[in-house]
């Protein structure tokens, strides 16, 4: 299993690990309906991130490590406005995720972040695919998936029952080869530049 870089830089951002610093942040975003409306968790009270944050921790001393969910942080401020993650489902498979608060929504990120782990998953953890499975109501991150260059694979009928109801999820799916493909055509690196943040 290979190692993730961390922390890295796209343009406008910071992936880092999170720290237990970090849980007015993730609480600040996590606790708005608006944000989890899609997500099958939340909204979070304070007990509730409390766990999360230890779960966090934990699953960063994991070896070898196959979860890396990651703060997304404002350089300037230096303020948690969000979460992103890639998450290693099988062999050669990660699943890619990303969650902002409202006050950061229009603004290109999530797009930037799904960028940024594709790219994290393809160079360094050596990925065969990167998929995402999405709300079939989430019009807005289905359209950053698609604007990432992911490709509609399946939908999942009664794909996971939480919040008291069963959700239908899309699986989009992005290979190795329509990545490298888009690459040599000289697609854009979110990063500024190809090394991590220091």
């Amino acid at each position: 299993m290979r190692r993730l870089t961390l922390p890295r830089r796209t343009p406008r951002l910071v992936l880092r690990d999170f720290t237990p610093e970090d849980f007015d942040g993730i609480l600040a975003y996590s606790s708005d309906p608006r944000v989890t409306r899609h997500l099958f968790f939340g909204p979070r009270d304070a007990d509730s991130t409390a766990d999360y944050l230890e779960s966090l921790l934990e699953s960063q001393r994991e070896t070898p490590r196959t979860r890396f969910e990651l703060a997304v942080v404002e350089p300037d401020t230096r303020r948690v406005i969000g979460a992103c993650d890639l998450s290693r489902i099988e062999r050669g498979v990660f699943d890619l995720g990303y969650m902002l608060g409202t006050a950061h929504w229009g603004r290109g990120y999530a797009t930037e972040i799904a960028r940024a782990l594709a790219e994290a998953a393809f160079l360094e953890l050596r990925a065969a695919r990167v998929i995402s499975t999405v709300d079939v109501n989430n019009r807005a991150s289905i359209h950053v998936l698609e604007k990432l260059g992911m490709r509609w694979e399946a939908v999942y009928r009664k794909h996971r029952r939480a919040k008291n109801r069963w959700w239908d999820c899309h699986l989009y799916v992005l290979p190795r080869e329509v990545w490298e493909a888009e690459r040599a055509r000289g697609a854009p690196s979110p990063y500024e530049d190809s090394s991590p943040a220091g």
